[in-house]
């Protein structure tokens, strides 16, 4: 079990287009996660809640970026547990080219293997195979060797 901080504001009167260059910046800043999730607020406005999960030694910074990056004009933030799987990353040869896969595993056990996006979309552009088989064959062949 890990105690990490949730810090979230909601947000109605922000450009939209900022949104990424928040996630760029915070994840680049070292946190755990960023999302975003619609919402209405009073007087039944369209906003985002921008919610982030970071360690205690990140929290005044986030805090701080939150208030100084976005229009927010305050932040909320508590603590919460969470358990998370093992993870591996992993290359596998699929037609010659090298695929990256992702093997999460729980009490040792294969939970879930991902194909890298990046890669299968690269070799996607490079051969005109569709990006939905490379990632069916990278994640067929991770299962062959390591599930």
């Amino acid at each position: 079990m890990e105690t990490l901080w949730q810090v979230e504001t909601n947000i109605d009167d922000m450009n939209p287009q900022w949104t990424g260059y928040l996630f760029e910046r915070l994840l680049a800043a070292g946190v755990n996660d960023v999302w975003a999730v619609p919402v209405i607020m009073k007087k039944g406005r369209p906003a985002l809640t921008l919610c982030i999960l970071c360690s205690q030694a990140l929290l005044d910074e986030v805090s701080r970026f939150i208030l100084r990056e976005t229009t927010s004009i305050g932040v909320r933030y508590f603590p919460v547990e969470r358990r998370v799987c093992e993870r591996r990353e992993v290359q596998v040869a699929v037609d010659g080219r090298t695929v990256r896969c992702k093997i999460s595993l729980y009490e040792g056990a294969v939970t879930t293997i991902s194909a890298e996006y990046d890669d299968c979309r690269a070799a996607a552009a490079a051969t005109g195979i569709p990006l939905k088989e490379w990632q069916r064959k990278a994640k067929e062949e991770a299962y062959k060797q390591y599930g």
